[in-house]
């Protein structure tokens, strides 16, 4: 009988360990995967870039007063870990987040350094105080500096914001990068 307490107690630490440690981490998706997730949470089918160096770390969904998608946010870390962001590991701490900034977390945040974030706005143009306006692709591009990150406001069918941090990237490979997203996005 006591060897059966001891090895139910064992066990049942063991499960509690098991869960404390999974509610850490989050699999890991592929960019097609993390498309999916996006469509069957906003409806919205969304061109991810791909980087050499960069991973998907956050994936969230803001929403308006009415509960209608807002904007989708993805952010692209370097060096990102399998570890959720310390705040986030705490189920409470999301729920919070979720609820001040009436939002929805589908995807990490994961530990790394951010050096991209892409956001995408049905609302269309935001107030936003370009420095300069380009023109990429027959698309006229405002250009904003905001402390360490540049940053590309488009107007199609929405905005897009690109924000580019400018340790890992020059104004030259920031104007690449949305040469590209322009010839992608549907």
């Amino acid at each position: 009988m006591e060897f059966k307490t001891v090895r139910t107690f064992f066990i049942g630490g063991l499960c509690l360990l098991l869960a404390a440690c999974s509610s850490a981490t989050q699999p890991m998706m592929t960019q097609e995967e993390l498309v999916n997730l996006i469509y069957e949470e906003t409806g919205e089918k969304m061109y991810l870039p791909k980087f050499e160096a960069l991973d998907v770390s956050y994936v969230y969904v803001q929403y308006d007063e009415a509960d209608h998608v807002r904007s989708i946010d993805v952010q692209y870390a370097e060096g990102r870990t399998s570890e959720i962001i310390d705040y986030f590991q705490n189920p409470s701490n999301t729920a919070a987040w979720e609820e001040q900034h009436h939002a929805k977390k589908l995807y990490g945040p994961y530990e790394g350094e951010v050096a991209f974030m892409l956001s995408y706005s049905k609302e269309g143009v935001t107030s936003t105080e370009a420095d300069k306006v380009v023109e990429l692709e027959e698309v006229e591009v405002g250009i904003q500096e905001d402390m360490s990150f540049t940053i590309h406001s488009i107007s199609l069918r929405g905005e897009y914001r690109l924000a580019y941090n400018n340790d890992y990237v020059t104004e030259e490979e920031a104007l690449e990068h949305t040469r590209s997203y322009l010839m992608n996005v549907e």
